[in-house]
């Protein structure tokens, strides 16, 4: 996609209102389900990895992979910025081996495991089922669709040091049989004054939850733990919202 050429934008765009908060709904998950020791976390899809400094100030040590090298280097760059030892690896999360672990807590936020099939979901599953400890936790965002005939738009405006990103988002579907489509990604951007647009998009199947409940029963690596809302322990499951999806390794 486009816009993670252009990680200063999309962080602005993207970035987590409030990363004390979600680190620590992530900390209340990890003290209810993992039956590891969790010291090493492992972020999927790392973006610009905006929960680092977080982790890194409850004293976690920190790993991102993704897909683009410039958000790879913007990783890179924050960490040497705050003074904080991380790793950073150019990958793809569907080719991931076991010498990029071990990890203790792996992670996918905004639903950015792409994968197009079921057949693919499974074989990621083992993937990272072998950089865990047993008993540690994968934990996924967003990932499966719960309103199944809503229509999947939104948009935004954020602004940041005199730069200004009007995101738009739209999920295209591309082939109802194989349950397909498109992320769509528009940013807008107004950089004092120097105006451009940045628009792409990436394929992605839809998993639906009771798809997605019986494809981790079938890999036998992981059990289904629960969903959680919005980023809270305690809030009651709706279809609205951002869905946290917790498997623990067997």
């Amino acid at each position: 996609m486009q816009a993670y050429q252009y990680p200063h934008y999309y962080e602005i765009a993207l970035t987590p209102d409030n990363p004390r908060h979600e680190v620590d709904f992530f900390e209340a998950i990890i003290g209810k389900y993992s039956n590891a020791t969790v010291r090493t976390v492992f972020e999927l899809g790392a973006g610009t990895a905006p929960f680092l400094e977080e982790w890194h100030k409850r004293g976690y040590s920190y790993c991102g992979l993704d897909l683009s090298p410039q958000m790879i280097e913007f990783g890179r760059d924050k960490a040497r910025r705050l003074g904080i030892e991380a790793r950073f690896m150019l990958g793809d999360m569907r080719e991931l081996d076991r010498g990029l672990g071990p990890f203790d807590l792996a992670y996918v936020l905004l639903g950015s495991l792409y994968v197009r099939s079921n057949s693919e979901f499974l074989d990621h599953l083992e993937r990272v089922a072998g950089l865990l400890p047993s008993g540690g936790l994968y934990l996924l965002d967003s990932f499966v669709w719960f309103r199944i005939f809503h229509d999947y738009k939104r948009s935004w405006t954020r602004r940041k040091g005199g730069v200004t990103v009007h995101t738009r988002y739209r999920a295209e579907l591309t082939d109802s049989i194989a349950q397909a489509y498109n992320e769509c990604l528009t940013l807008t951007v107004d950089d004092h004054g120097n105006k451009m647009v940045i628009s792409g998009h990436v394929p992605a199947k839809i998993f639906f939850p009771q798809e997605f409940l019986c494809l981790v029963e079938l890999s036998g690596r992981f059990e289904f733990l629960g969903w959680h809302n919005d980023f809270s322990i305690t809030a009651q499951l709706k279809p609205e919202g951002r869905h946290l999806a917790v498997l623990r390794k067997g």
